[in-house]
């Protein structure tokens, strides 16, 4: 399977026929809604987020393996082989890219421990404060890292050169570059909200086991900023397009139109902001922003499965473990949703945070028709 022929699965793959895996979809959205309506009636999810449990010792060995494969890569990406056997192209849209999801979801925030940028930071010796730190700045939130983010998935599924190692070497050189600049100029928290993949990993990382608290209330208790929407709509936004450009009528398309870097560009830009919007606009005044975090991992998991099941299980095997990856996003993503608005309004009656919900609920339906229907229609 070549690196960016991307999991996508097929309706003879399903347990089930098609129309009854959508059924299945949206009665699990509506049940966890009626059961969380009923035993849910006041926020569980608010307590303060205890820290991780932290063990230090590992740290500086896995930074240094972590620097050490990051300059092997690259370097490799210019002096090795131009073909597929070069491991840069599978280091990058597989190991990072796929892999880092999972490992967060079952580690924590990895990224923001390993980030060779961060370790090639501090050996560097550059100033921890910026040289020219700018109050007010955070303001701004994850938006940096969700601009980067959509350069990079524009970088991984439209750009006309993500194939070839040193086209992939120059962009890592230019990521590093850039990521470094702005924190040496801003300061090295710079990472926390410019580097996309540090984000990425810190979002997934909320769903982590490995922390004294319930991993949902990690969630919900997600720091909001105005970066969050974009950049969560930008990551699931991108996945959905991947799904899209990988069907036959997409194909069939660019094949009348043309210029597939042109539709591809305005394909994935404008999917990612109907994403947005949409959020934006069936949640009304709830804040359920952060609810979006376990779909796009289930999303995410249950799209590229095939990639990290290199042995090649068995096909109604994968398509099953892909349901239930987006179906249990969906589930974990009402609760949250739920625990959020009664957060928001624990004066109000319940019914009438219940009436606030149904937007919300419509949209949940709406994403999980859409990721089976593009994951399986071929």
């Amino acid at each position: 399977m070549s690196v960016l022929a991307h999991g996508i699965g097929q309706s003879q793959d399903l347990p089930l026929p098609l129309d009854l895996v959508l059924q299945a979809g949206a009665a699990t959205v509506v049940l966890s809604f009626l059961v969380s309506a009923v035993l849910w009636q006041r926020p569980r999810l608010g307590a303060a987020v205890r820290r991780a449990v932290r063990s230090t010792w590992w740290r500086l060995p896995l930074q240094v393996v972590v620097l050490v494969l990051s300059l092997y890569l690259v370097v490799n990406a210019f002096t090795g082989s131009r073909g597929p056997e070069n491991p840069v192209t599978r280091a990058l849209f597989v190991w990072l890219w796929v892999g880092l999801v999972p490992v967060s979801v079952v580690l924590g925030p990895v990224w923001r421990i390993v980030n060779p940028l961060r370790t090639l930071f501090r050996l560097l010796r550059l100033p921890a404060a910026g040289l020219r730190p700018v109050p007010g700045e955070k303001s701004a939130g994850r938006l940096p890292a969700a601009v980067w983010l959509l350069v990079f998935v524009w970088f991984e599924l439209v750009s006309p050169g993500r194939t070839d190692p040193v086209v992939i070497g120059c962009a890592l050189l230019g990521y590093a570059l850039v990521q470094l600049a702005f924190a040496t100029v801003r300061g090295e928290e710079w990472f926390a909200r410019g580097d996309c993949f540090e984000v990425y990993s810190e979002l997934a990382g909320r769903l982590s086991p490995l922390r004294w608290r319930n991993p949902l209330a990690a969630v919900a208790n997600t720091p909001r900023d105005r970066g969050l929407a974009v950049f969560l709509a930008v990551w699931w936004g991108s996945t959905i397009f991947d799904s899209a450009s990988s069907s036959p009528a997409w194909d069939d398309f660019l094949d009348r139109a043309g210029n597939p870097l042109l539709y591809g560009t305005a394909g994935l830009v404008l999917l990612c902001a109907g994403v947005l919007a949409s959020v934006r606009w069936m949640a009304g005044r709830l804040d359920v922003t952060a609810s979006l975090i376990p779909i796009a991992v289930g999303y995410t998991v249950a799209h590229y499965l095939t990639l990290l099941l290199t042995e090649g299980p068995a096909p109604g095997l994968i398509a099953g473990l892909q349901i239930t990856l987006i179906l249990l996003g969906h589930l974990l993503a009402v609760l949250i949703a739920h625990d959020m608005a009664l957060a928001a309004g624990p004066a109000r009656p319940v019914l009438a945070t219940l009436a606030d919900e149904l937007p919300v609920v419509l949209l949940m339906i709406a994403y999980t028709w859409a990721g089976l229907f593009l994951l399986f229609v071929r």
